[in-house]
C-alpha cells in the first residue's frame, strides 16, 4: 500500500476540525468546484443523521463488520471517536490515486495523526477553527440533531482537539468566522499546494 505513495506525486488532502465547525460544507463546496479532488468515504458504527446517505456520506456498518475489517487489515487508520468507530479503508484511498485524482480525507485529529504516520507525512493538512468555543456550541445547538448531554460531550472534545492540533506542526489553521472568506482562504491555500497537478 505504501509503495503508490513513494512513488506517487499524490499527496491526499485532509480536513480536520471539531464538529459543528463546518468542515464539511467546505468540503462539499471544494468538491463541487475541483473535480481534481475525491472524497474518501470513510466506515463507521454511528447511526446515520438526517439526510446522509450510505456510501456517500460514510459507509455505516455494524461492529462485527468493522471488528472483521480490523482483523483483515483493511484500514489505513481506525479510532473510536464519540463512541463511535470510524476508519478509513486503504482500497479506497489507492482507488482515487490509480485514477489520477487527490484523495480528500475529511478525519479527526487522532486520525490524521495516523494517517501522516502511516505515510510518512505525505498528505497536505488543513484544520478548521471556530471563532471562539462559544460560537461552536451556538452552531451545535442550531443543528437540533444532538441532545444537550451530547453537545457538551462535543464541546470538550472540541477543546482538546484544538489543542492537541495546535501541538502537531503538519496543520495549516483557517479560522471559519464567515463562511464564503473561509472557502476562500481554503481554495487559495490547496490551490497553492496543489499548483502543479
Amino acid at each position: 500500500m505504501k509503495a503508490i505513495y513513494l512513488f506517487s506525486t499524490i499527496k491526499p488532502l485532509i480536513v480536520s476540525g471539531p464538529s459543528g465547525v463546518g468542515k464539511g460544507s467546505l468540503v462539499t463546496k471544494l468538491l463541487q468546484n475541483n473535480q481534481n479532488f475525491v472524497y474518501s468515504v470513510s466506515l463507521t458504527t454511528r447511526k446515520p443523521r438526517p439526510n446522509e446517505q450510505n456510501g456517500v456520506n460514510y459507509f455505516f456498518v455494524d461492529k462485527n463488520v468493522f471488528d472483521e475489517k480490523i482483523k483483515n487489515d483493511a484500514f489505513l487508520e481506525f479510532c473510536e471517536v464519540h463512541g463511535n468507530f470510524y476508519g478509513t479503508a486503504k482500497h479506497q484511498i489507492n482507488d482515487i490515486i490509480k485514477q489520477n485524482k487527490i484523495p480528500l480525507i475529511e478525519i479527526d485529529v487522532q486520525g490524521a495523526e495516523k494517517i501522516n504516520k502511516q505515510l510518512q507525512n505525505q498528505c497536505v493538512n488543513i484544520f478548521i477553527l471556530p471563532p471562539s468555543i462559544n460560537s461552536l456550541r451556538e452552531r451545535l445547538i442550531g443543528r437540533k440533531t444532538e441532545t444537550q448531554d451530547v453537545i457538551e460531550k462535543r464541546i470538550k472534545n472540541a477543546e482538546t482537539e484544538i489543542e492537541k492540533a495546535k501541538s502537531f506542526q503538519f496543520y495549516h489553521f483557517i479560522v471559519n468566522d464567515n463562511f464564503e472568506t473561509c472557502y476562500k482562504e481554503l481554495l487559495e491555500y490547496v490551490n497553492n499546494k496543489y499548483q502543479n497537478f
